[in-house]
């Protein structure tokens, strides 16, 4: 039986760990909280600061490609 060596399997991230965000995807906002690093207050302030948040009933969606513009035009600091 020939020697392989052992696979290693790359690190999982943790649960807190930011995300890529993608242009053509829509993200619920937890799920926006979790990518940026952002709290609460946080996405509430880039919400004051231009964020759009389109809403379907009672929830809450950002569009990967607003979240972009938002952050390349300087939304983010």
């Amino acid at each position: 039986m020939p020697d392989y060596p052992e696979r290693q399997l790359p690190p999982t991230p943790s649960a807190s760990a930011p995300g890529a965000i993608e242009r053509n995807v829509v993200y619920r906002i937890d799920e926006v909280k979790r990518r940026m690093g952002w709290r609460d207050s946080a996405f509430r302030a880039a919400c004051r600061n231009g964020l759009r948040v389109h809403r379907v009933g009672k929830r809450g969606y950002v569009a990967g490609l607003d979240l972009v513009a938002y952050i390349t035009k300087g939304g983010a600091r």
